[in-house]
């Protein structure tokens, strides 16, 4: 279970797959439709506290 107040939603597999990579672990994974496209695309839930270490070298194109 997580709060979705304290949550982000990732939809970028490629941020899902570096952040996860790195050790921050998603608390929910699932599948969706794009709203644009209605192709099936994956969400990932992060906890948002765990997250900003990993979005900020994200940003800085720091993670791998």
């Amino acid at each position: 279970p997580y709060d979705a107040a304290s949550s982000i939603r990732l939809v970028n597999p490629t941020q899902i797959a570096a952040y996860w990579a790195n050790g921050c672990i998603p608390k929910d994974i699932y599948v969706t439709r794009d709203f644009k496209t209605n192709r099936p695309t994956i969400v990932a839930i992060f906890n948002r506290e765990e997250t900003r270490e990993y979005f900020d070298k994200w940003c800085k194109h720091e993670l791998t």
